[in-house]
């Protein structure tokens, strides 16, 4: 019995495994979290860790990317503590061991790799275990022992290669879809601005689209212009997350655009008939529109994306806009490039589960504010290099009389195209009425000599009245 003992414990010892290379492949994924992505594609077992303590880290490892949070040592090992097994992982000290083994991410694929090979070994030989068992049994069948054999041996060759390649014809057909259902050329999310939807044919599936200006240009104006569109003249369902308004100032400027009515009237409560009438129409055409607005000022990429969620599967949704990025909680404050990376990369990730598009707004550097700089570039994005990059496009919102102060400059404006992943870059010439916060094609809303034509008059209906909406 002893000996037989010793046979499995040394069979044990002998199994192919390289606890070496488990520790390097985990510490390299701690020490460059961006390879994460491609560890988690190459894992497809969970037999791939031959020790368990590295088992329990890489299950906690998929969780925190699943949640989109910064992957390092203190966020693995709070993980860990939830999951009640950071004892049996090795504890703290054994969590930074891990990333301190390693240079670098270098040599990730080769482990992935070598793993592998080791994993399926390791498979090979308990399914011959139970081969051989099987076929020592007098009351086994030698067919039934060959076909479970068969059936096995085949089973372990299947997964080694995620069933990624498809027919073409699987891809066609949702693209005929697409095609069938365009309107005007239109396959995607309409924005109201004609130029913009013929430059992009819409705003797209999966698409992240980082739309920036200077303070005071009126970035939260177009992101709303664009919601409003899609929502009132398109019946497009919109969620609109404002970390910086609250929900009643963003309905004062969706009432303002469509009953086109001054807001500094609509604040004094002192309307005439007339524009009593306009509010009266513009009323039940908001009510009744499917736009969503969540104004909780402490929102964080958690919980956006669970609410994102649930509404995709309660209501449908085909846009979502955040006002703004950098005000977005991350829960790593230190390090805020980090976070607005893990943010960014959070709305892309997001984008392409819920297969909508994402606008994000975001702020400009105070570099765009030098004096001589005629128009923003993509460096002047915050934080640029994680948005620039996981952006499908990237808008600026231009206006001449935020800097100008001239009458002529009044109501024009530019959306610049600074990146389009799918197409090409553009400016875009546009209107914009202040008084009504709102962004128009550049023909429309314009008086003969295209700077602009706006009376504010008190009509016929006997001057301002306090206005009275009760029975709303």
């Amino acid at each position: 019995m002893a000996q037989n003992k010793s046979t499995k414990s040394q069979e044990i010892r002998q199994m192919p495994a390289d606890v070496e290379a488990e520790r390097c492949l985990l510490g390299g994924i701690l020490r460059d979290p961006e390879v994460m992505g491609t560890a988690v594609m190459a894992i497809t077992d969970d037999d791939f860790f031959y020790t368990e303590r590295h088992q329990l880290i890489w299950n906690a490892l998929c969780t925190l990317n699943k949640a989109v949070t910064q992957i390092d040592p203190v966020t693995l090992s709070a993980e860990l503590s939830r999951m009640d097994k950071l004892t049996l992982a090795g504890g703290r000290e054994y969590i930074f061991e891990l990333m301190e083994s390693v240079a670098s991410s270098a040599n990730v694929p080769w482990l992935l790799e070598h793993l592998r090979s080791k994993a399926v070994l390791r498979k090979l030989i308990r399914t011959s275990s139970d081969i051989i068992n099987k076929s020592m049994d007098p009351s086994s069948a030698p067919d039934d022992v060959l076909q479970d054999a068969e059936r096995d041996i085949f089973a372990i060759a299947d997964k080694q290669v995620r069933d990624t390649l498809k027919p073409i014809d699987n891809f066609v057909k949702p693209l005929l879809e697409r095609l069938n259902n365009r309107k005007d050329g239109i396959t995607g999310v309409p924005t109201g601005i004609t130029e913009l939807d013929t430059l992009t044919n819409g705003l797209q599936k999966s698409d992240l689209i980082i739309l920036a200006a200077r303070p005071g240009v009126g970035k939260t104006s177009f992101a709303m212009t664009v919601a409003a569109n899609a929502a009132i003249k398109y019946g497009k369902n919109v969620a609109f997350f404002s970390l910086e308004m609250d929900g009643v100032q963003l309905a004062q400027r969706l009432l303002c655009s469509q009953a086109q009515i001054d807001q500094s009237r609509v604040r004094s409560g002192k309307l005439n008939e007339d524009e009593k009438r306009k509010i009266f129409a513009a009323v039940p055409l908001i009510n009744q529109a499917p736009l969503f607005v969540d104004d909780n000022a402490d929102l964080g990429i958690m919980e956006l994306m669970s609410k994102a969620r649930n509404l995709k599967r309660k209501s449908h949704l085909d846009l979502l806009i955040i006002d703004y990025l950098q005000l977005m909680k991350t829960g790593n404050e230190e390090n805020r490039a980090v976070a607005i990376g893990a943010i960014s990369r959070g709305l892309k990730i997001l984008a392409k589960e819920l297969q909508i598009p994402v606008i994000a707004l975001a702020q400009l550097s105070r570099k765009v504010e030098e004096k001589g700089r005629e128009r923003p570039q993509l460096s002047d994005l915050r934080e640029s290099g994680s948005i620039e990059q996981d952006a499908d496009m990237v808008w600026f919102v231009e206006r001449p009389f935020v800097q100008t102060h001239k009458d002529e400059d009044r109501y024009k404006a530019t959306l610049i195209v600074a990146k389009h992943r799918n197409g090409s870059v553009k400016d875009i010439d546009m209107s914009f009425v202040p008084e009504f916060t709102t962004f128009y094609d550049a023909t429309d809303q314009q008086g003969d000599d295209g700077g602009g034509d706006y009376q504010y008059d008190e009509g016929d209906g006997g001057g301002p009245q306090e206005a009275d909406f009760s029975s709303y």
